[in-house]
Parts: C-alpha cells; sequence; structure tokens
C-alpha cells in the first residue's frame, strides 16, 4: 500500500485530515458493496450527508480555533464599566 505524508499544525487539523482520509475511504467502500443499480444513489447520498458532517465539524474546529486564539492575545473577557456621558 503506497504511503503519503503529511504536515499538519495543530492536532485539529490532523484530526480533520484523518476524517477526511477515512470519509474517502467509507465512500470508496460502499461503491464497491453496493448493490448493482443503487451504486450512484447510495454513494451520492453518503457524499451529501457524510460531505456535509465532515464540513460541519471542520467548519467548527476551523472557528473555535480562531476564538482561542483571539482570547490568548486579548485574555478573557471581563466586564466592561460604561464611560460617563459628556454633554
Amino acid at each position: 500500500m503506497p504511503t503519503e505524508t503529511f504536515e499538519y499544525r495543530d492536532e485539529a487539523e490532523r484530526l480533520a485530515m484523518r476524517r477526511a482520509l477515512a470519509f474517502v475511504a467509507q465512500l470508496h467502500d460502499l461503491a464497491l458493496s453496493a448493490p448493482p443499480g443503487q451504486v450512484l444513489d447510495l454513494c451520492e447520498q453518503q457524499a451529501v450527508d457524510g460531505g456535509r458532517a465532515l464540513l460541519q465539524t471542520t467548519l467548527r474546529q476551523a472557528v473555535q480555533a480562531r476564538v482561542d486564539q483571539a482570547e490568548v492575545k486579548k485574555g478573557r473577557p471581563g466586564a466592561a464599566r460604561a464611560g460617563a456621558c459628556g454633554g
């Protein structure tokens, strides 16, 4: 079996790559095991449902990484005092 080396920046990115590879492998397995006449329909449904789940997870983690990064840079948000109105 061929091997490939991938570089990743953090654990979340490593897991996203593994999930994407697993998704493709599952899709290929489904295509090989689906009954004749149902291959396209079953694979299309898996691609839509599984792909949507994969993208939602990846998006959620990407946004969370941004939030975490902002919190590290600025610190956790605290209570803010309102300024006095000048007039």
